[in-house]
This record gives C-alpha cells, structure tokens and sequence, in this order.
C-alpha cells in the first residue's frame, strides 16, 4: 500500500502507527530517509486501501474510532478535520489472513498473479526474473530477508507436481505475513528468521510442463505438434514430467549424467529423458546459473510424492545433512532415504559440487499428479519441514 502524509514525521512513528517493525517498513522503503517529508510516498507493508463512503458526518476522531485507526494517522493522512456524510475516503485495511491460490489447479498464470499480489501487499519482497522457459515464460526468483545464511527453495522441476508450487506460495504468503506483523511463524521468531535467513525461492522452475498437464496440448503453442507425438498422440497429459522440449530437468545436471543417458530414454518424451548432454534446456540452465550466482548454503527441490526425503550423493554431503533429515522425519513423518539409485538430479549436482546440504522432498502419496485435496494435509507437513530447515532447529 503506497501512502502520502500531510505532515513531516519520523519513519519510526509511522512504523508505530500501523504496527509494523521499524526494520520491515525500512526494508519496504530503502530510498527514504528517517524523516518522511510532506506528500512523499511510503510503501506500508501488509495494509491495502480500501474506499469508504461515510453515512454521518465525521470528525477526525469519530473517523478514527469508527474505522479503528489511530487519530494521529488520520490527522497524517488527511488535511482536513471534519468529514460530511457522503466523503468518499481511501482508508487502510491490515492483511491478516493468506491471499495465494491454495485449493484449486496452480498453474503459470495463478502462480504469477499470486507473486504480484504478495509483491504489492510486501514491497520488501524483492523478486527477479532467473530466467525463462522454452516457450518464453519469465520464471521469477522471490527473495526474502537480510541474513548471512542463504538458502534455496525451489517447486515444480515436473510438470504433474505442480502442486508443490501451490504450497510453497502459500509458506511464502504466511511468512511474509509474519515477519510483517511481527508474529510467530509456526513457533519460530519470524523477525529473527528474517534478520538470519536470505531465502532464495523459485516457486515453478518448469511453467510450460506445468500448463500442458493443467491445459492440455493447447497451451504448447508452437510445440502443440511436438507434444502430442511424443504423448503417443494421447490428449491426456497428467503423467508429463519433462519440459515442453520432453527433456526431464531433473536428470539434467552433471553429477552421474551419464549413467542415467545409459539406461534412461533415449528420446524425447514425457518423462525421464535426460538430453543429449547435461544442461541443454533453458530452465535446467537457469537453475545451474542462479546457483552458481546465488552461493547457497543449502538447496531444497520439492517434488511428489512418497512422503520420503532424500538427502544424500554419493557420501559427499556433510554430516549436519544426517542431523537435518532426523528432525525434519520427526516432525513430519516423512522417511529420510539416503541410498537411492537415481542421479544427475539438481541437489545430486548440488551435494556434489558444494559439499553442502541438499534436499529433495517428495511430498504427499498417491499418483501424479496428486488431488487438490490432499494440499492441506501437504501444506502441514510441508512447514514443519521447512521451519526445520531454516531455523537450524536441529
């Protein structure tokens, strides 16, 4: 919510008035000063307007009381000091509850709209475009707080699990929400998790697979062709993995690559193909890229399901890894997995070249791609995991 003030005051005061952290409405505003000049706009976390039309005549403190706000805001906001019935008013209304899409399909447009709406709602979200897909879709980058641990979430490697971004948005919307009112987010210190923790958040690396299995064929434009030959000419897409090209991006990072090309599909298709060689599709790049640029102190890929953890590559991670996944399985339920025949995924190329902590989270049961109605279920036991990770709870 962008303000304008009538008066000069403090940022600290404004801070005061809508109950928000001094740190989150600098964090909102980095170009001002502690000083706010008259008529000089301020973005104000968690609050939106809202327009009022006023039935009585008002007065500055009759306004403030009838629509909870305090008279010194009011007197701020407005020159002047009596209001007559039928004034037309923008008053600010504070965000409580979560805005994201969390029970219906999550696909590249719900996704979207909800990173611009949390953006607008807390401007000190910063968000980049990383990269963009085949098909030309810009992939967005969320980044949240100020801390020397960095941390990286991504969802959606697969196109039939995009659930997994529908959940992930919705533990970016309750924390953005916490750190703003300075809550508690899930028993943890949301203001301290901001000051420790930069978290680095792709929340669909794979828009175009994503869309084919919500839409259908359609929605691949100038791949339509493409895509349906190598679905057998089947017009149900629910078990496509790959990207649009039919390269599966989780089998495209060089850590084993090729021993996967050895024994996985030699072709294009919608699942398991790794490329001709590593790192070949604009998003699996991307990914690298935004690693190698980002210095991550872990990475967590969430796919579906199984409800199983897997958190090791060839014995190379360290041992806090081991620590890690003890308590994510106890607050969750999840089974830790630490052999697995599987490589050139994108925390196998992660452990292997940093040496650091990388997960892969495959959440919920059943077949991809998993009901709508198991999100809850999910998203419950998803933040348990989560908080486990950020906070170091171990």
């Amino acid at each position: 919510m962008e303000i304008k003030l009538q008066e000069s005051c403090q940022l600290s005061t404004v801070a005061t008035l809508f109950h928000l952290p001094t740190y989150v409405l600098f964090s909102a505003n980095p170009f001002l000063s502690t000083h706010v000049l008259p008529q000089q706009p301020i973005q104000v976390p968690g609050y939106q307007l809202f327009n009022a039309t006023l039935d009585t005549d008002m007065s500055t403190a009759s306004l403030a009381a009838a629509y909870k706000l305090p008279i010194q805001l009011v007197d701020l906001l407005f020159e002047q000091s009596y209001f007559p019935a039928g004034t037309q008013l923008l008053l600010p209304r504070r965000i409580t509850a979560a805005v994201t899409h969390l029970h219906g399909y999550y696909d590249y447009a719900a996704c979207l709209h909800d990173i611009q709406t949390l953006q607008q709602l807390f401007p000190f979200l910063k968000i980049r475009t990383a990269y963009k897909s085949v098909m030309g879709k810009p992939v967005t980058e969320l980044l949240i707080g100020k801390g020397k641990k960095r941390i990286h979430i991504n969802a959606s490697f697969h196109g039939n699990e995009w659930i997994t971004s529908s959940a992930l948005m919705r533990f970016v919307n309750d924390y953005l929400l916490s750190v703003t009112h300075d809550d508690t987010l899930f028993g943890y210190s949301a203001s301290k998790l901001y000051q420790d923790v930069t978290l680095s958040i792709v929340p669909m690396v794979n828009p175009d697979g994503v869309d084919l299995v919500i839409h259908g064929s359609k929605t691949a434009q100038e791949y339509e062709e493409l895509v349906r030959f190598l679905n057998g000419d089947c017009t149900d897409f629910q078990g496509w993995k790959s990207n649009i090209k039919g390269v599966d991006l989780n089998k495209q990072y060089p850590a084993r690559w090729e021993y996967e090309q050895l024994r996985k599909p030699k072709l294009p298709g919608p699942r398991d193909f790794p490329g001709r060689t590593p790192l070949t599709e604009p998003e699996s790049i991307g990914m690298y890229e935004l690693v190698q640029d980002g210095n991550f102190d872990m990475v967590v890929a969430l796919h579906t399901q199984g409800e199983e953890i897997y958190w090791s590559y060839d014995e190379k991670e360290p041992s806090i890894s081991s620590t890690l996944v003890s308590r994510m399985e106890e607050v969750s339920g999840y089974e830790g997995i630490k052999e697995l025949d599987n490589y050139a995924g994108f925390k196998d190329w992660f452990i292997d070249h940093y040496r650091r902590p990388g997960f892969t989270i495959e959440l919920g049961k059943g077949e991809n791609p998993l009901p709508i109605e198991q999100i809850d279920t999910i998203y419950e036991k998803l933040q348990a995991i989560l908080m486990v990770i950020i906070s170091g709870d171990v």
